[in-house]
C-alpha cells in the first residue's frame, strides 16, 4: 500500500488523481509555539492549548480532530507500505518534517522524502498536475533507516532549542540534504538577540519603515517576498504584527 503524507491541505487541493495511494494531510506549524510538553502533558495537548490561546477566534476546527486525529493515522500504516513524504525546503515544513521523521523512526515501512522542484523550493503550489507526477516518479528519494534517524533527531535539538548541535547535523549531511543547512540557519536567525527580535519580526518593522504597507495583505506579500525561508503563512505573521503592535484590526484569512 502507498501513503502520501502531504505537507497541508493546498497540496491537497492540486493533488493528482494520477497518482494512486491514500492521503494523509499534515496539518500543524511546529515552528510557531512550544513543542516540550510538561511531565503528564502530550504534545497535541500543548499545541492545542497554544493554539486556542495565540488565534482565538482564529482558527474555527477542532485541532484533535482535525490535526491530531490525522497525524496519528500515520502509526496505523502497515509495515509492508510505502511512504512519500511531500513537504517543501522553507522552515515550516522543515519542522513539522523532522517531527514526522522522529515519528516514524522505528517504523518498518519505506520512507520516501518528495521535494518541490529547485527552482521552487519552497512552493509545490508552482507546479502543475504533470510536474507533481514527474517529481513523484523520477525525484522521489528513498531514506535509509540512518537518514531517517538523523532528520528524526533535528526534532530533538528543536525541542532542546540547541540549534549549534542541529548546524552540526546539517554540516555533516550538506551533500545528501542540502536544504537542511538553510532550513536551520533561518531557525537561528529567528532568535531574538538582545534589542535584535528575530529575523522574522525584524523583517516585518523593515517592510514597516520602507513602504509603509496600507494593509496587512500588502504587508504579508512583501514579507513572503523578503523572507520566503520561514514558509509562514498569513496567521503566524499577523500574530507577530499584532504583537509588535501592527494591524491589530485585521483578521485572518487561514490557518
Amino acid at each position: 500500500m502507498i501513503y502520501h503524507i502531504l505537507n497541508g491541505d493546498a497540496l491537497l487541493s492540486q493533488f493528482p488523481k494520477e497518482i494512486t495511494g491514500e492521503r494523509i494531510v499534515f496539518r500543524e506549524c511546529l515552528v510557531d509555539g512550544p513543542v516540550m510538553p510538561k511531565e503528564g502533558q502530550e504534545l497535541w495537548q500543548l499545541r492545542e492549548s497554544f493554539i486556542q490561546q495565540s488565534y482565538p477566534g482564529d482558527f474555527t476546527h477542532d485541532y484533535y480532530t482535525h490535526s491530531y486525529l490525522e497525524i496519528l493515522k500515520i502509526k496505523s500504516i502497515p509495515a509492508d507500505s510505502q511512504i512519500y513524504c511531500w513537504f517543501e525546503e522553507d522552515l515550516f515544513c522543515q519542522v513539522n518534517l523532522w517531527f514526522l521523521f522522529n515519528y516514524l523512526k522505528t517504523h518498518p515501512a519505506e520512507v520516501n522524502l518528495v521535494l518541490p522542484y529547485p527552482d521552487s523550493p519552497y512552493h509545490f503550489s508552482v507546479l502543475g498536475e504533470k510536474q507533481l507526477i514527474e517529481t513523484y516518479e523520477k525525484k522521489s528519494k528513498k531514506l535509509s533507516q540512518r537518514e531517517r534517524a538523523v532528520l528524526g533527531d533535528l526534532w530533538i535539538h528543536f525541542q532542546n532549542n540547541d540549534v549549534f548541535e542541529a548546524l552540526k547535523i546539517a554540516d555533516l549531511f550538506i551533500e545528501r540534504f542540502p536544504f537542511l543547512k538553510p532550513a536551520v540557519e533561518a531557525w537561528r536567525d529567528m532568535m531574538p538577540m538582545g534589542d535584535f527580535p528575530g529575523k522574522p519580526k525584524a523583517t516585518i518593522l523593515e517592510i514597516q519603515r520602507d513602504i509603509q504597507p496600507s494593509s496587512f495583505g500588502q504587508l504579508f506579500g512583501e514579507f513572503q517576498k523578503r523572507a520566503p525561508e520561514y514558509g509562514l503563512g498569513d496567521s503566524q505573521v499577523l500574530r507577530m504584527c499584532r504583537e509588535l503592535g501592527l494591524f491589530t484590526e485585521d483578521k485572518k484569512t487561514s490557518f
